[in-house]
């Protein structure tokens, strides 16, 4: 091989080493640019002012109620965005009682929003002098003078305890049928097992639990028209198949 040969070769190599070494250095700079990025943005969202919370938004209910939930949820004004603990604030939301349903989101750049779905009543529990709503959860909310326009009424426990007789309560009040309720002047709900009906006459219907309501109601009719001439004071349809009075 010719020294002019060696030395093309050599120069060739020598050129793909500077290339190799140009990449090389190239690679670097794009990782400690992306890494000097990567940094700068995550301080810009995780600790610089520039996305902090500075407005709590709240969406679904009345105002009155907008102030109560934005009091308890306990936003931390000034604090980035991202560092907030979205599922505390909505589990310190969710001990309203007038709150149902709680989700809670970031909106970009500085808004923390609350979305709730308040709870609706299905019936009107008696406490003393005041009324309460409860919902079909068994839930009491809502304390009032009056009872809430549209629902029936609910005797029944207020206490804790009594939550799962409530919710018995309201599922056998909102799911008598037109020919039953319009007999209806108040459902009693003592226990989970223990629902009875007092219809307009004084007459006691023995309900039960909520289950079987459309063969309960077919047994209490048909009793109602077998003692019609001699209407009994207690209808008990709690076992349908074999339905008593007294």
């Amino acid at each position: 091989m010719s020294t002019a040969t060696r030395s093309a070769g050599a120069e060739r190599f020598a050129a793909r080493a500077r290339r190799r070494r140009f990449r090389g250095a190239v690679r670097v700079v794009i990782a400690l640019l992306l890494a000097v990025a990567a940094g700068g943005l995550a301080w810009l969202v995780g600790w610089s002012s520039v996305l902090s919370v500075n407005d709590v938004a709240v969406h679904g209910v009345g105002d009155d109620l907008r102030s109560d939930v934005t009091d308890i949820a306990e936003v931390p004004i000034g604090v980035p965005l991202i560092r907030v603990d979205t599922d505390g604030v909505a589990d310190r939301v969710r001990e309203l009682p007038d709150v149902g349903e709680v989700s809670v989101r970031r909106s970009w750049p500085n808004t923390l929003t609350i979305d709730i779905a308040a709870r609706e009543a299905s019936a009107a529990v008696r406490d003393g002098r005041s009324w309460w709503s409860v919902d079909e959860t068994g839930v009491l909310f809502g304390r009032a003078d009056t009872p809430p326009d549209g629902v029936p009424v609910l005797v029944t426990p207020t206490d804790e305890s009594a939550r799962l007789a409530r919710v018995t309560g309201v599922a056998v009040v909102t799911s008598l049928p037109s020919s039953i309720d319009q007999l209806v002047e108040s459902v009693e709900a003592e226990s989970p097992a223990g629902v009875r009906l007092i219809l307009t006459d004084g007459t006691t219907v023995v309900w039960g639990t909520a289950d079987r309501a459309q063969d309960k109601t077919r047994a209490l009719l048909a009793l109602m028209e077998a003692h019609d001439e001699d209407p009994p004071s207690v209808y008990d349809v709690s076992a349908p198949d074999t339905p008593a009075v007294s």
